[in-house]
């Protein structure tokens, strides 16, 4: 994007990271200078490692699909910053986002402010502005720190919990669990979809200290089948007020169960709250969404496949969705890319385990964290995978594709992308997909 924003945001970058700069005195400040718009419409705040966008996703298309104008607030974007500020699916204008920016520089002159805190307030103050009835917020990272736990939303879900951000989080399922529950507040409903024994119990001891009513999405929607494939997903579900039904879902794989739980058992809770939310509209939003990114073939080349998985239950998950759930045969290469603070040897064990004859083409995305491939590469090598380098995304794809068919125009097999959603999003500029400015 060649637009005065792209270098308003370029400017802000780098210090969203930092353990001194989490907090959230700068977002409120931030927000007070406009007004408090968070106080202007109802939300669902969604904590999580893994899954929660897919959550927020699914929650969002049911809302509009019953009618509500929705705010939806996701992060991180794959192509273009917009994407993570949409509005019943449509994503904010870039001349407005940057006057909103102008005006904050303006008012809040020598103060110095994190990516996500300004993000935050632009995404909050866009709902307002476009009189929302419902946002759908996904927390950036942990909970009781992130930016947006500055909300008091109408609800809250958990979903699954991994080792994740460990460097900042803590390096237990506890520890992370604890972060994630400092979303929780007095009175507000949470769902929680955690299923690890040791942060099921740290979630059901922060509710109570909290004293926010806690459902347990597996209690609220009974799933009676579930069938997966290269199509998506759909399962048989008893879930009141709806009573027993069907749902299609495009997302693929058998963690897509937890997820479309966790979703359902909040749409129910704000039906019980009063709602009105029809089983036709729960039909059709979750027939209708799309989470760009997460296990999907590019439009425009079928056998290129990706999948933002970025830590190490990430990749479990598309490895069982790959292979047992989709029952495809193994990719022919696998292109891997990850940040310095993840797994990288327990993602490419996991990989190389999924398809131990695959050629690994080792690379690094334009991220300021992307791990460099040579390290990556002694990595792979070192769990006995045919690895080699290439120097960026696009030249790893391109070298792969070009190279693959076997001279009569036939495909020579699948190419996989996986281990960073920032490798995913230059894929899409590169090879299309990437979530335009309608969803």
């Amino acid at each position: 994007m060649d637009h005065p924003l792209q270098r308003q945001l370029e400017a802000l970058w780098g210090l969203e990271r930092r353990r001194d700069k989490l907090g959230l005195d700068g977002t409120r400040a931030l927000l007070a200078s406009l007004g408090d718009p968070q106080q202007h419409w109802p939300a669902v705040h969604v904590a999580g490692t893994n899954g929660k966008g897919s959550v927020c996703a699914l929650i969002e298309r049911v809302l509009r699909a019953a009618g509500r104008t929705t705010g939806l607030y996701t992060s991180p974007h794959l192509v273009d910053f917009r994407e993570r500020i949409r509005v019943s699916g449509r994503w904010a204008d870039a001349d407005a986002l940057s006057a909103r920016l102008t005006q904050l520089a303006a008012t809040t002159a020598g103060a110095e402010h994190t990516f996500f805190e300004v993000a935050t307030a632009l995404a909050f103050d866009h709902f307002a502005r476009e009189r929302v009835d419902w946002a759908v917020v996904e927390v950036g990272l942990g909970g009781r720190l992130d930016t947006t736990n500055v909300l008091t939303p109408r609800l809250c879900a958990i979903t699954q919990i991994g080792l994740d951000h460990a460097e900042i989080l803590g390096d237990t399922h506890a520890a992370i669990a604890a972060e994630k529950a400092g979303i929780l507040k007095p009175g507000v409903p949470v769902v929680s979809g955690v299923e690890h024994d040791g942060a099921a119990t740290v979630i059901a001891h922060a509710a109570e200290q909290a004293g926010s009513p806690l459902h347990l999405a597996r209690d609220v929607v009974e799933v009676r089948q579930a069938l997966y494939g290269p199509w998506g997903s759909r399962f048989e579900v008893v879930c009141e007020p709806w009573g027993r039904f069907q749902l299609q879902v495009p997302l693929r794989g058998s963690h897509q169960r937890d997820n479309m739980r966790v979703a359902l058992a909040v749409l129910a809770l704000l039906a019980q709250q009063g709602e009105a939310i029809s089983l036709n509209a729960v039909r059709d939003g979750f027939a209708s969404v799309r989470w760009p990114g997460r296990l999907e073939p590019s439009p425009t080349v079928r056998r290129l496949w990706w999948d933002g998985a970025h830590n190490l239950d990430g990749v479990r998950r598309l490895a069982i969705a790959w292979e047992t759930d989709m029952q495809m045969t193994p990719p022919a290469a696998i292109v891997f890319a990850c940040a310095r603070d993840k797994d990288a040897r327990g993602m490419l064990q996991r990989l190389h385990a999924l398809a131990p004859e695959a050629r690994f083409v080792i690379t690094r995305s334009a991220s300021d964290r992307a791990a460099e491939p040579e390290v990556l590469l002694d990595l792979a090598l070192r769990i006995g995978a045919r690895a080699e380098v290439a120097p960026t995304v696009r030249a790893a794809l391109v070298g792969l594709l070009d190279h693959g068919s076997d001279g009569r125009g036939r495909a020579a097999g699948r190419v996989l992308l996986a281990g960073s959603l920032f490798a995913v999003g230059e894929a899409m500029e590169a090879f299309g997909g990437a979530p335009g400015e309608q969803v």
